[in-house]
This record gives C-alpha cells, sequence and structure tokens, in this order.
C-alpha cells in the first residue's frame, strides 16, 4: 500500500494504515509492469553496450557464447545486432511466458516500446 510506504519514510513511528479493498484486484506475483520492463531495457543496453553505439553487437566486450543466446532469442530482424527495441520486445515475450505459466488467467502484458533507435 503506498500509503503505508509514505508513513514509513516521512512518520515511522505513526503505524499503518489497514484496509480491506472491496474490489477483487487479481495480482501476479513476480509480474512486471512496463515501466519496469522499459527500466530493464535501459540497464541491459547500458550494461552490454560497451561500444557506446546503441545497440549490441560483436564490438561489444561481451562473451561470444552469451551474444549468441541473445541474438539467437531477441535479434529480430536478424541484421547481427540488438537495440532497445528488441530488448524490449525479447523482454515481453518473457515476461508473457512467465505469466502464462506462473499466473494463469492474469492478462498479457502489452507495453509500446517508446526508445529511438
Amino acid at each position: 500500500m503506498i500509503e503505508n510506504e509514505w508513513r514509513d519514510y516521512n512518520c515511522p513511528d505513526y503505524g499503518y494504515a489497514y484496509c480491506d479493498c472491496p474490489f477483487y484486484v487479481q495480482e501476479c506475483y513476480g509480474a512486471l509492469t512496463c515501466e519496469e520492463i522499459d527500466y530493464y531495457v535501459v540497464d541491459i543496453i547500458e550494461y552490454y553496450d560497451t561500444s557506446m553505439d546503441g545497440v549490441i553487437n560483436p564490438e561489444d566486450y561481451i562473451e561470444e557464447e552469451h551474444y549468441g543466446i541473445m541474438v539467437e532469442y531477441c535479434d529480430t530482424n536478424f541484421d547481427g545486432t540488438i537495440d532497445a527495441c528488441e530488448v524490449h520486445e525479447c523482454l515481453m515475450i518473457a515476461e508473457n511466458e512467465y505469466r502464462e505459466i506462473n499466473c494463469v488467467d492474469y492478462p498479457e502484458a502489452v507495453c509500446s516500446c517508446d526508445f529511438y533507435v
């Protein structure tokens, strides 16, 4: 509950708010939001794009085997490089597979790639 997080930070001695929500809210523990997926895209590109050219490719300092796995699963246009939108699409596929296995009847994640490539 956001209110309790606020209280922890601003008024740690005040106590928690406890309210039962009258509406059913379906949850999926471990599911990512679109914002979290975007965060991971940025994190992955910043980590692996050591040549700073905006894509993950053989010019980056990355183990050949690891790069091969990333290309196999994420290089959707088959050009040998992986840009931010390809990482985004790859994460979306993985997220929806997770939801399908672990959270039956939980809605599919539908997030647009807002990265400029």
